[in-house]
């Protein structure tokens, strides 16, 4: 408007096109060839502040922003060399000091012949659609860096779904370049698994808006997989005609992984907790139910679920009738004032009422951040655990028992020889309470002699090992020695490594007094009969002489062998051990009128050995014979009688028997001695090692013994 008002400058006049100038709000001048103004409007000096005059003269190079200056300069001086119209645009000092934006355009003057003379300007304020233009300028500046500068991506596609604009995040995420992805279909980046799920969304978004979240796998150049999440909208034009589809992407790749990575330790723990019998459930305190652990439902013996779920009173009808007080008390306790519990209960499981142990762990979960507490516990199947105990207690029962109660002896000792334990049969042998014997040396009731002997024993088996057996005397409390015969081996741990000693004794004590006396008795008896045999032979001999009547010497015979018989009697009653006197003499004299009264017997019943009481009763024998025969007994009236005395002084006792018969015919000493004589006065003598007198006294034989006391009757 203004180039066409200077073309038609000439046919109006000057005044009406000051006129028409000065009421324009835009500045307007005029310039000649030589650069001066030869017209400037009042916007022109208003801009300024100065007057009509100094406007004229004016340099407005004074005025341009010293960033614009330059460029201005340049393009005014090509501009006005061109002789063509241009345009300058830059920021200029107003009459208030505010920098303008003014956009001018000048266009050369030219007069009625086409000679060029000058140039025709005009000049508008643009400083607002500047500053909105700048302003606009900085904010995409912003968002762009703000775009590319993101930790998500950026990716717009066309309806078609090829990319159109992408940022330099999601080229990172994409594994492609920017170059590569523009025109490139978001499908063809898209896993292939994973496009079917996209495509209708896509499609649903182009064809209605609905925007949508897919979390899908791009595959990037290189090969690779990269997992992102994407937040997808429709972008419309301001008529709202979609051109667009924006989708800010997020790399979830790392999570994804941590999933995997979860999901894989979840089941890991799950194989684990499943191996090792571990039944895992949950509750949510406000409604009493919660997940259960696939083997919970299996160790209950009911059927697994599909939600997992199951209830409080569902565990508690499992529960063993005689457990569920105690299991729901301990539960209430745990859920309403958080103490944790641990207990062993039966159940019944539901599918054959098989009665089954359960140990469980019960806690209950509090959070910090005010969420609702919940239950988590785990159960154990501990039946084959509660069998093998209640085994072992019946073992151990029954081994107990035996320990308890055997006669034989049961010790265990360590390597050092000490006591760990004994069965009842050891305490009561030695008079010991228990308690006196555990902990104490084996050694403590052994002379030492009998303790080399065992650790003779013990030091084999730790060289050669197996058992080994051997008779030991030991002590008992009251200072009397046992006689035990003991079996013994090491006992080992696993590794077969001696720990200890394990012995069984039996007390041989009785076994061996019986045997040595049976010893006794066997050398006794072969000395008995020789000395028997010898008697006999002496009887024999001095019986069957040739100047005696062959019918007197028998009845000599019987009647002595008869006497040595009831000695021998006499001697087998009493197991061949000491005899009272009184009873050698009474049965010595009882076949020849002792039950008559015709023998009166007087003296202490001394204890004699076996020896002396066989000749005692040998020698009253033949004094007996001889007073039925030539004595006292031999007339009705005649009698005998047996006194005997044991002196005490300070010496030695002294034992004096007196044999004396009354009543009898007159008796006159024999012409000669007899065996009967001889063996009393030499026989018995030497036996008792005294002295044995006979005298022949005419109203009686008086027979004195004079001897030490005999063995046995000191």
């Amino acid at each position: 408007m203004i180039r066409s008002a200077a073309e038609e400058l000439p046919p109006i006049d000057a005044d009406e096109f000051r006129l028409i100038a000065d009421s324009a709000p835009v500045a307007v001048w005029v310039t000649r060839l030589d650069g001066r103004r030869s017209f400037v409007n009042r916007a022109y000096a208003a801009f300024l502040g100065v007057s009509y005059e100094a406007a004229l003269e004016f340099d407005w190079r004074a005025i341009i922003h010293p960033d614009d200056a330059a460029r201005l300069m340049a393009e005014s001086l090509a501009g006005e060399a061109s002789l063509d119209t241009f345009e300058l645009q830059g920021r200029y000092r107003s009459a208030s000091g505010d920098w303008r934006w003014l956009h001018s355009t000048s266009s050369p003057r030219r007069d009625a012949k086409g000679r060029h003379v000058g140039f025709i300007g005009v000049a508008h304020d643009i400083t607002e659609a500047k500053e909105a233009e700048l302003s606009l300028r900085e904010r995409e500046a912003q968002l762009s860096a703000f775009i590319s500068q993101a930790t998500a991506g950026f990716g717009q596609v066309d309806l078609q779904g090829r990319y159109t604009l992408v940022n330099d995040r999601f080229c990172e995420i994409a594994g492609w370049s920017r170059e590569e992805l523009i025109g490139m279909s978001m499908f063809d980046l898209t896993h292939p698994d994973d496009r079917e799920r996209n495509k209708p969304l896509f499609g649903r978004a182009v064809a209605d808006g609905t925007p949508y979240t897919l979390e899908k796998r791009y595959v990037r150049k290189d090969g690779g997989v990269v997992w992102v999440s994407n937040s997808v909208s429709v972008i419309r034009r301001p008529t709202g005609e979609p051109f667009g589809v924006l989708a800010v992407t997020i790399d979830v790749t790392e999570r994804h992984e941590a999933e995997a990575r979860l999901r894989k330790s979840e089941e890991s723990l799950r194989l684990a907790t499943g191996s090792a019998g571990m039944a895992t459930w949950e509750l949510d305190l406000a409604t009493m139910e919660g997940k259960w652990s696939p083997n919970r439902f299996d160790l209950l013996g009911m059927e697994r679920r599909a939600d997992s779920q199951g209830t409080f009173d569902e565990w508690l009808e499992r529960v063993h009738p005689d457990d569920r007080e105690m299991a729901r008390g301990a539960a209430l306790h745990c859920f309403e004032d958080g103490i944790p519990y641990t207990l062993e209960y039966r159940i019944c499981r539901a599918d054959d009422q098989s009665e089954r142990w359960l140990l469980s762990h019960g806690s209950r979960i509090d959070y910090a951040d005010g969420r609702p507490s919940r239950f988590v516990g785990v159960s154990f199947d501990i039946t084959h655990r509660r069998k093998a105990e209640s085994d072992l207690r019946e073992s151990e029962a029954r081994f107990r028992r035996i320990f308890e109660q055997a006669n034989d002896f049961l010790i265990t000792t360590t390597l050092d020889q000490k006591i760990t334990s004994v069965n009842p049969a050891v305490a009561t042998t030695l008079g010991y309470a228990e308690s006196e014997i555990i902990g104490r040396s084996i050694a403590d009731f052994m002379d030492p002699e009998q303790f080399a002997i065992s650790m003779a024993s013990f030091n084999q088996k730790l060289q050669e090992g197996g058992n080994t057996r051997l008779t030991i005397s030991v002590r008992a409390k009251d200072r009397r020695t046992l006689i035990w015969e003991i079996n013994s081996r090491l006992t080992t741990d696993a590794q077969g490594v001696p720990t200890g000693l394990h012995a069984i004794g039996r007390d041989v004590t009785e076994a061996k007094r019986a045997e040595a006396h049976l010893r006794l008795l066997v050398d006794e008896l072969n000395h008995r009969v020789k000395n028997t045999l010898a008697i006999v032979q002496g009887i024999a001999q001095q019986s069957f002489k040739s100047d005696v009547d062959p019918r007197v010497a028998r009845r000599a015979f019987e009647g002595r062998l008869a006497a040595l018989s009831e000695a021998h009697n006499l001697l087998t009653r009493e197991h061949w051990g000491v005899v009272p006197m009184t009873q050698i003499i009474g049965d010595a004299v009882a076949p020849h009128g002792g039950p008559a009264g015709r023998f009166t017997l007087e003296g202490p019943d001394l204890p004699l050995v076996p020896k002396t009481a066989i000749s005692l009763a040998l020698a009253i024998h033949e004094l007996a014979t001889n007073a039925v025969k030539h004595g006292a007994l031999s007339d009705a009236e005649g009698w005998v009688s047996i006194g005997w005395t044991r002196h005490q002084g300070d010496g030695p006792g002294r034992l004096t028997m007196v044999w004396e018969e009354h009543g009898g015919p007159p008796v006159a000493p024999p012409t000669r001695r007899g065996f009967g004589t001889r063996m009393i006065e030499r026989g018995l003598a030497a036996e008792l090692g005294g002295t044995v007198t006979i005298e022949f006294r005419p109203e009686g034989l008086v027979c004195t013994v004079d001897a030490p006391l005999p063995e046995g009757a000191e």
